[in-house]
């Protein structure tokens, strides 16, 4: 388990296929609202040109029919045309003014406050020009949208002049219920979209998380076995096999680095046999398995004989190149399921399984005939021979403090013995001594 740092988010500590779901969520969230955001907006321009062309309209029609009234300045005709407006309750304010900015005629709704009233009209008056004395109309219809009204301020001709103009002022209820209607629709919509996306990520995250999480298991099964054996299996093509191909060859690295600490700490480096460490632990497992099996458990000890010689006459290169005969003719002479190991100089072991008495003798004897007959080349074209000296111990071991010491100690004096002698022969020990 991993403790949180004291800068560590929440984030931090959730699993990768929650954040994942977390990323697509607020990724998709983004979408969504940037989307409807320019969705949103864009029908808000589209409703109200849309609203703007209807109250265009209106004041077309109604423009038509003005223009005798304003000609012939008939107030009555034209409260009469405008009166038509109420049918329309959104309709708050319509004036209709001559050339010179006065008011013909007007039209308000019962929904207008005076105080409203009077801001449009003083829009209308800054438009129609009254101040300035500006011919009314003399630019074209105008158009605005504000807080809670749109107007359309549309001029009026006769024979090509202006002669006046009418402005029609209405509310934007409608606008506003429509783009309100809009917004939860696109709100619903997103929301549904959202729930889908949330729902498929959870499904779909496995295809991207289960390749890590694979990674992340097998690394704790390592880490908490110790197994670096194991080997993870992918068919990917993608960069999850690299990932998975340089996991396993980390495991390879690891493999190789152990297997090259064990063989240090348990073997000769110079003759490839079992060092003394590991003949003592290897010896203790067969000691247990021969007092249970009740079998008897041979130990051969030998060293060269004038060793010391062959390395002051010839050199220690050549010493060592001896050792690596003997230890050669003691790999050949011994039993498939005996243990050799150098113990130290040149002195060596042999542990003989089921180790009777013949069988234990019949292995030195090999040794020393193996031995007294392997040349040696010293040098291209010379030679030299040695022979060894070998003490033999063999009995069923019993439960008793330092057995093996006691056993390896028989062995060690019985081949004391054959040095003194003569060398070159092997001596039994009695099994009365251990």
């Amino acid at each position: 388990m991993f403790s949180p740092t004291p800068n560590e988010s929440m984030f931090d500590r959730i699993s990768i296929r929650y954040k994942l779901i977390v990323l697509l969520g607020l990724s998709a969230a983004l979408a969504l609202f940037i989307s409807s955001a320019f969705t949103i907006y864009s029908t808000y321009l589209s409703e109200s040109r849309s609203s703007l062309r209807v109250l265009h309209q209106l004041t077309d029609v109604i423009s038509e029919n003005m223009r005798a009234a304003l000609a012939f300045s008939d107030a009555d005709s034209a409260r009469a045309m405008l009166a038509s407006l109420h049918a329309d309750p959104h309709i708050l304010l319509a004036v209709v003014s001559d050339d010179a900015g006065r008011i013909l005629a007007e039209y308000r709704s019962t929904a207008l406050d005076a105080g409203r009233e009077q801001v449009f009209k003083q829009v209308l008056r800054r438009h129609a020009g009254e101040d300035a004395g500006a011919p009314h109309g003399a630019a074209g219809v105008e158009e605005r949208i504000g807080d809670g009204f749109m107007g359309v301020l549309h001029p009026i001709f006769f024979e090509g002049k202006p002669i006046g103009s009418l402005a029609i002022v209405s509310d934007t209820q409608l606008l506003w219920a429509k783009i309100r209607e809009f917004v939860l629709m696109q709100l619903a919509s997103s929301l549904l979209t959202l729930g889908l996306l949330l729902f498929f990520s959870l499904k779909l995250q496995a295809l991207f998380t289960q390749p890590i999480m694979g990674l992340v298991n097998a690394m704790q099964a390592v880490a908490r076995t110790k197994n670096y054996r194991a080997a993870l299996a992918s068919d990917r093509r993608d960069e999850f096999r690299s990932l998975y191909d340089g996991f396993n060859a980390m495991l390879a690295e690891i493999r190789e680095r152990d297997d090259r600490l064990s063989r240090l700490a348990t073997t000769d480096a110079l003759t490839g046999l079992a060092n003394r460490r590991q003949a003592m632990e290897i010896m203790q497992a067969m000691v247990t398995r021969a007092q249970r099996k009740g079998e008897p458990l041979g130990v051969i000890m030998l060293d060269i004989d004038f060793f010391k010689q062959v390395n002051d006459r010839y050199g220690h290169p050549v010493g060592d190149r001896v050792l690596q005969e003997i230890a050669l003719v003691l790999q050949a002479s011994a039993r498939e399921y005996d243990l050799v190991a150098r113990l130290g100089g040149e002195e060596f072991l042999v542990l003989c399984e089921s180790g009777t008495q013949e069988a234990t003798v019949a292995v030195a004897e090999r040794i020393r005939q193996g031995v007294e007959c392997r040349r040696i080349e010293h040098r291209p074209g010379g030679f030299l021979s040695v022979t060894v000296s070998l003490g033999v111990y063999f009995a069923v071991p019993q439960p008793a403090e330092a057995r093996i010491e006691s056993m390896i100690k028989a062995a060690d004096e019985a081949l004391f013995q054959a040095k003194e002698a003569g060398r070159n022969r092997y001596v039994v020990a009695s099994t009365e001594r251990a």
